[in-house]
């Protein structure tokens, strides 16, 4: 006789009498995660950066050959560099951090040191050898402590630092420019560019709510419009010759202040939604890429140039204007064809593919803007891309000696802004003709692949020159407005062409995003 599942056996609770509960003890303490990683790549960064030091250095002690060259050396010192300051980012230990900052105020204070020294003679090479670069790895040694930095004391104290050695900067370059005509042509412009760079870096590591970067942002646009009309009334005065080139550098470098001022204190969308898409480059590896590759490119053309002077001697003279000999080449023209596509695939089409054109639409914003926008974004990031090129210039003129024709560098940068204006433009529509970022870098290739095949066309034998197809071809390719920007001439006439090209890419820009409404 089976037994029934009803009937079940009885529950032992003898077995619970001595149970007793535990005591009550506090949560567990989970511990921070540690950047493993960056702390063993700035191990190897660090070696590489002591090797490459020292073998740099051995020629002051020694004449005799080392196994490292000593400009081997110095390539490895800044390959060493490079972890080093990416580990002073994402390290967020206190002893690491204070290292960092106390390093970078002393690299800063080193490099005033020298620049104090430069007022006698025979130290002025020192600063620009050893004071600028200390000075800069110092800015981004402090902003990377100051990124991770919890005490508010120390940070504003760091700060205000950082701002106050920012201004006394561009006050000092402004009064000497004054002093001495040819004071910005050589250290003045770096000094102006670092300036900006330590007030940027007070604006930008300002709390959110504080108003400190708002008062800052309008004393630097304030410091421009008056660097304007200094540099406008001192060139217009009889028999002056201040505006080639040191006043053209002051009017220029003052209306890089008021742009960022205008960038910074500005709500219109157009200037918002470009601060956004600019800042948006920097927050991706495109940027960094592309300006470490032109860094790279502009140091082999400048090693080329100074070449072609060491070989010409002592008693050689190169022909004016020698800024042709280091831009004018096919390899910068082949980069730059590679460059466009590469900064405005991703525009439009990214937002298309991520849907996030429809959220941006939802913000008082039109069309119109959006595309102005992110072709401004665009455009002043291109033309930041050639200004390690010119520093290199600068340096050639502030450690040489020797003075150059720098109408020639104007009236070309007056031409790269114009032409890859309209190139640009043209990689906009391209990119929001598509959701897929490298169907528009290739479109884009083919189209500036057009423009240069344009230049080829007009110089074949069949084209008799004064025909209006020869005419013709002279105002539509590029690369021949680039050699005679170089000569130091500049046409308006020959720049309406692009300027038509990016008003009309833009317009069509626009007329395809506002196609989705047509459905």
């Amino acid at each position: 006789m089976s037994s029934s599942r009803a009937i079940k056996p009885k529950r032992n609770d003898t077995l619970l009498t001595n149970w007793e509960s535990m005591p009550e003890r506090a949560p567990s303490i989970e511990r921070e995660e540690t950047p493993i990683f960056s702390r063993i790549v700035a191990m190897g960064g660090l070696f590489f950066l002591v090797l490459g030091t020292l073998a740099a250095m051995m020629p002051l002690w020694s004449a005799t050959t080392t196994i490292i060259p000593p400009g081997l050396g110095i390539g490895l010192a800044i390959m060493g560099l490079c972890p080093i300051l990416y580990h002073a980012f994402v390290e967020n230990d206190l002893q690491f951090r204070r290292l960092y900052g106390f390093l970078g105020l002393a690299l800063i204070l080193g490099g005033i040191v020298l620049r104090m020294m430069a007022f006698k003679s025979g130290y002025g090479s020192w600063f620009f050898l050893y004071g600028v670069p200390g000075v800069t790895i110092g800015l981004v040694l402090s902003v990377a402590a100051l990124r991770n930095e919890t005490e508010q004391q120390f940070r504003m104290l760091v700060l205000n630092f950082l701002g106050g050695v920012g201004a006394v900067m561009i006050l000092f370059c402004t009064v000497n420019s004054f002093r001495d005509a040819g004071y910005l042509a050589g250290e003045g412009a770096v000094l102006l560019l670092l300036g900006l760079c330590y007030v940027g870096a007070y604006i930008g590591q300002q709390e959110t709510g504080n108003q400190n970067g708002y008062y800052a942002a309008l004393g630097l646009g304030g410091v421009g419009v008056l660097g304007i009309a200094a540099g406008l009334i001192q060139s217009f005065l009889p028999e002056s010759t201040f505006l080639i080139p040191s006043g053209l550098i002051l009017i220029g470098m003052s209306m890089v202040y008021i742009t960022v001022c205008l960038g910074v204190c500005s709500d219109w969308p157009i200037i918002v939604l470009a601060r956004r898409e600019l800042a948006a480059y920097f927050y991706s590896p495109i940027a960094y890429l592309v300006l470490i590759g032109l860094q790279l490119i502009g140091w082999y053309m400048f090693a080329q140039f100074v070449g072609i002077i060491v070989e010409a001697g002592p008693s050689g003279r190169l022909m004016e204007p020698i800024v042709r000999v280091y831009i004018f080449g096919l390899f910068p023209v082949i980069v730059q064809m590679f460059v466009i596509p590469v900064l405005t695939m991703r525009l439009l089409s990214e937002e298309k593919r991520t849907g996030t054109l429809e959220v941006l639409l939802t913000a008082p914003v039109n069309e119109i803007s959006i595309v102005t926008g992110k072709f401004l974004a665009c455009w002043i990031f291109y033309m930041l891309t050639w200004l390690p090129i010119w520093l290199f210039l600068v340096s050639l003129r502030y450690i040489g000696g020797d003075e150059f024709d720098y109408r020639p560098v104007l009236s070309f940068t007056v031409a790269i802004a114009v032409i890859n204006s309209g190139l640009l433009a043209m990689g906009l529509f391209f990119s929001s003709m598509t959701s897929n970022q490298i169907v528009a870098a290739v479109l884009t290739f083919v189209g500036v692949l057009m423009h240069l095949a344009f230049y080829f066309l007009h110089h074949e034998r069949f084209l008799t020159e004064g025909t209006a197809l020869h005419e013709a071809l002279t105002y539509v390719n590029f690369l021949d407005l680039w050699q005679i920007s170089l000569q130091g001439n500049v046409a308006p006439r020959l720049l309406v062409f692009h300027v038509s090209v990016a008003v009309f890419f833009l317009f069509a820009s626009v007329k395809m995003l506002e196609s989705r409404k047509w459905k």
